[in-house]
This record gives structure tokens, C-alpha cells and sequence, in this order.
């Protein structure tokens, strides 16, 4: 067989593969949005924290705009994990919570509905995110409702939001991690 023929079946049998494995793959859903971080003691401020925890947030924001469906899982916690949420803030500076992704605080917070509970030391929480979720934080210019769920989702597509895990050891966060978007908004 002359090199040329050697060369043009092996690019043929990648394209075959690269093709089929395409093929096979669950297709994305158009006009979704996912967000993905994994979470450290390292990204968290204003002290960085050397914990053995880590965590992963995977979420999709529907086509629509109008939820945000959402799995946090984490692990390697010393001491009792007592909250989770999604703070306005850029990387390497604090914000405020925004939204709640789970709490074992009593009582729960106010003014939103009572998000799911925190499993400890490790675990995963599921749950949908709506704008009744969003809590007002009028000193960073965050609206109550659709329209602070729309200001989060601009900071989130921005950089500028982050998810974090509390404990009882660090209330302040033990790991934390900035969420980053990927889909049709930030091609």
C-alpha cells in the first residue's frame, strides 16, 4: 500500500470515530445556558482557607430565562456544613447572597421559599431556582423578583457571581467557587 493510501484510510477511520462519537453524544439543548464550577478552600476571601473539602455546582438556565436547575455536590468537610449559596460578587471579592442553594440554619431565611436541606458532612442537593429565589440586595443594586433574577443572570453570564459552602467551622465559607457560563450567550 503506497503512504498516501496508508494516510488517507487512517484520516478516514478518525473521521468515522469522531463522527460516531458525536453522533452518540446527548445533543445540547439550543438556547440553554449551563454553568459549572468545582469549589476550594483556596478561592475563598478575605482569607484563603487550606481545607481537604471540595465541591462541584452544575447548573442550566432554561432556554427562557425564568430558571436555573441545579445540582451541588461536595465532600471532605471537617465540621457540619450549615448553608450554600450563590453570592454577587467577582472573583477574590465577597458579595452578598443572592440566592440560597440550601441551608440547615433555623430559622430559614425570609421573604423566599424555604430552600432544601444542607446534607453533612458531604452530599449532594438538587433543586430549581426561580425569581421568587432572589433575594434583594439593594446595596449592590440587586432587585427583588424576575428583575434580580435577570441581574443575576447577566452577573453569572458576567463572571461576577459565585457559589459558596459554609461550615460550622468557617461561617464565612470553607470552599467557594465563581461561576462560569457557557452557551449560546457567550459564544
Amino acid at each position: 500500500m503506497k503512504p498516501s493510501s496508508k494516510l488517507s484510510g487512517v484520516l478516514a477511520a478518525v473521521l468515522a470515530a469522531m463522527f460516531v462519537s458525536t453522533a452518540t453524544a446527548d445533543p445540547p439543548v439550543t438556547g440553554q445556558t449551563r454553568i459549572t464550577t468545582d469549589l476550594t478552600g483556596y478561592e475563598e476571601t478575605p482569607l484563603t482557607i487550606n481545607s481537604a473539602a471540595t465541591g462541584e455546582f452544575e447548573a442550566t438556565i432554561s432556554k427562557d430565562g425564568t430558571q436555573i436547575a441545579y445540582t451541588l455536590t461536595y465532600s471532605g468537610f471537617s465540621s457540619p456544613v450549615t448553608q450554600s449559596h450563590i453570592h454577587f460578587g467577582r472573583p477574590a471579592i465577597g458579595g452578598m447572597i443572592v440566592i440560597f442553594l440550601c441551608t440547615n440554619l433555623t430559622p430559614p431565611p425570609t421573604g423566599v421559599p424555604t430552600p432544601p436541606h444542607c446534607p453533612t458532612p458531604s452530599g449532594t442537593v438538587t433543586g430549581t431556582l426561580t425569581a421568587a429565589d432572589v433575594i434583594a440586595r439593594p446595596a449592590q443594586g440587586i432587585d427583588a423578583g424576575q428583575a434580580g433574577f435577570d441581574e443575576m443572570l447577566k452577573a453569572i453570564r458576567a463572571g461576577a457571581a459565585y457559589a459558596n459552602v459554609h461550615t460550622m467551622t468557617f461561617p464565612g465559607g470553607e470552599i467557594r467557587g465563581a461561576l462560569q457560563s457557557h452557551g449560546p450567550e457567550d459564544d
